[in-house]
């Protein structure tokens, strides 16, 4: 999950390498640290902390016209200076920053130790440096490809080296590498978001290659050493707005930018056709007549992502009458899953680089299954792999605790249902309705945003518990599971979701003063069991908070606190209850003082197993 990106040119390489991790901090936040070639020696700065901590140790008198960086997510050892990348060989002749986990490490380290070599840190990644450095008197080439070749595990690599103050090698094995093509200059990076703002001009590189990068040119080649061709792409790629304007945290702001990502989600390339009641997706590589042969469809992604797939599965078997599967990716791999000619999977990911969902797609690949991607990242893995897909257009997030992707990707599949649901099933009528009402979304989500701070008085309850239920049944369980994500994730209170039907199957123990429960009650079919669960929580003296898009006095009664969204279609609710849920979330950590955009322990993307 960690962050890595290189820099050779006529530009001062500190800046670009700075600029590179800010827009990669989201990839990890525990350390960072920069290494350059300054008076033909190389040179290692690196600090615990924030980016902002590496910022302060860096001296205006260093410049250099070559160097890597990195920001740490720690997997290996505890996040200290000395675990902080880059790191080096015994002799500091060549240097390396790690993306991955090497599995083999404890034997390789072991066997090194024997021939003399000690180690500094507690990182799988340094054993890399002095296995490189074992081999340097063959050449860097040689020496990075020997030391590959003694690798198991995952790994995107970059290396530096005293004596050749103009290479850089990189490699690339199951963590994502992308080169960018400057003039006169080369950028390589673990996402090209990193050299945003200086080339648009990107090659790909796949497992198993190694890439050989000088000022003006750069050359891939496989583990037969084999020279490959690869099209230089054209990437649409602006730096993130690092501005908060004038929020105080970036999940605020994503928050509150969720009616333009909506709308983006809706009205890029006319997705909507309101005349015909359906939708139209470029990029499935799927005829109309391919709908009438999908026997199931199957969905897989993790954390939020898969919490919008399961609100998928509701929308998508309400429009299209096909069964819907989903997924844990990470469950996946190890079930042997069954994939047949008939089912269509949908990888879902924000990042594009999530590694259970990767592998996932992978695995349902090589049986031959159709894997089709909804991803947020231009030019990501995911999206390469993958054969068609949406992007879903939410623009960059910056807070790791996902809000507007999630909004997006449940919008992408609701026009997913709805495009194979008009083909299959659901007539003019009710396609039309479903098109007016997602059309009316991006203003009722404003009309909640300028209610926000009501929210607060929930949040001053939530924030002196240590456990919060967040309960709802029918559609509007995902709900619930990705509200008390999003609770735990930004507050760090223990939150749990259930169906609001199980209670009574032992959730109902937990019941009492300390325990607040949250409900999600729309209209629709499950209205009224939901308020008589709702007074079964009452009845045990359990604190109650309702999200709701209906109002009646009798749900007044029962609620400590009732907070009201517009009314939709039932199936589009899920849209609108969610926001509440979000700003509850993100009120309740600021009560507690949280690092709400960098939470404890998490990344923006998992890249690792």
């Amino acid at each position: 999950m960690c962050g890595i990106v290189g820099y050779l040119g006529k530009r001062d390489a500190l800046p670009v390498l700075m600029q590179g991790l800010k827009q990669l901090e989201y990839r990890g936040y525990d350390s960072s640290g920069i290494g350059i070639i300054y008076r033909k020696k190389i040179k290692v700065i690196k600090e615990k902390g924030k980016l902002v901590n590496l910022e302060r140790k860096l001296s205006d008198n260093l410049s250099a016209k070559i160097g890597v960086a990195h920001t740490r997510w720690a997997t290996h050892g505890g996040v200290t200076t000395e675990n902080a990348h880059p790191h080096s060989g015994p002799e500091e002749k060549v240097i390396v920053v790690h993306n991955g986990i090497i599995d083999n490490y404890s034997r390789l380290k072991e066997n090194l130790g024997k021939e003399g070599n000690s180690f500094l840190s507690e990182t799988d990644s340094e054993v890399v440096a002095h296995l490189t450095e074992k081999y340097l008197d063959s050449g860097p080439e040689i020496a990075v490809s020997k030391a590959l070749s003694q690798l198991k595990g995952t790994y995107g690599l970059l290396f530096l080296f005293r004596d050749h103050p103009d290479l850089i090698i990189a490699a690339r094995n199951g963590s994502p590498l992308v080169i960018g093509i400057g003039k006169e200059e080369m950028f390589v990076a673990s996402d090209a978001m990193a050299f945003a703002g200086y080339t648009q001009h990107a090659v790909f590189i796949n497992d198993g290659e190694m890439v050989i990068l000088s000022q003006n040119d750069y050359r891939i080649v496989n583990q037969q050493n084999l020279v490959i061709e690869r099209d230089v792409e054209e990437l649409e790629i602006e730096r993130s707005n690092h501005s908060k304007n004038e929020f105080q945290h970036y999940l605020l702001k994503e928050i509150f930018e969720q009616p333009e990502s909506v709308f983006r989600a809706i009205g890029r390339g006319g997705r909507l056709l309101p005349d015909f009641g359906t939708a139209l997706l470029s990029g499935l590589n799927l005829e109309k007549r391919d709908f009438f042969d999908i026997k199931k469809i199957h969905i897989i992604a993790m954390g939020t992502a898969m919490y919008a797939g399961e609100l998928g599965k509701f929308i998508m078997e309400n429009l299209t009458r096909i069964p819907v599967e989903v997924s844990d990716a990470s469950e996946l791999c190890g079930i042997n899953p069954i994939v047949d000619k008939n089912t269509l999977f949908f990888a879902v990911s924000q990042s594009g680089e999530t590694r259970d969902t990767l592998a996932a797609v992978q695995e349902i690949q090589q049986k031959g299954g159709r894997v089709l991607g909804i991803v947020n990242t231009v030019g990501s893995t995911l999206a390469r792999m993958t054969d068609g897909g949406v992007y879903i257009h939410a623009g960059s997030e910056i807070s790791v605790a996902s809000t507007k992707a999630f909004t997006n990707q449940v919008t992408i599949l609701t026009l997913l249902a709805l495009m194979i649901g008009r083909t299959r099933d659901i007539s003019l009528s009710r396609g039309r309705e479903i098109v007016s009402q997602l059309m009316s979304l991006p203003e009722k989500m404003e009309e909640i945003l300028q209610r926000a701070e009501d929210l607060n008085v929930m949040a001053e309850f939530l924030k002196d518990y240590k456990s919060v239920l967040f309960l709802g049944r029918g559609i509007n369980y995902p709900v619930a599971k990705e509200a008390a994500l999003k609770l735990k994730e930004v507050s760090y209170i223990h939150a749990e979701a259930y169906s609001s039907g199980s209670l009574k199957h032992g959730p109902l123990a937990l019941i009492s003063e300390d325990m607040p429960s949250v409900f999600i009650c729309t209209r629709g079919d499950s209205q009224e069991k939901i308020i008589s669960h709702i007074q079964e929580v009452r009845a045990r003296n359990g604190k109650v908070f309702v999200i709701s898009n209906f109002d009646d006095d009798n749900l007044r009664d029962l609620a400590d606190e009732l907070f009201l969204v517009p009314q939709s279609d039932e199936l589009l609710s899920p849209l609108l209850t969610i926001i509440p849920c979000q700003l509850l979330s993100y009120y309740t950590a600021l009560k507690l003082g949280r690092d709400i955009d960098q939470p404890r322990n998490l990344a923006k993307s998992v890249t690792v197993d």
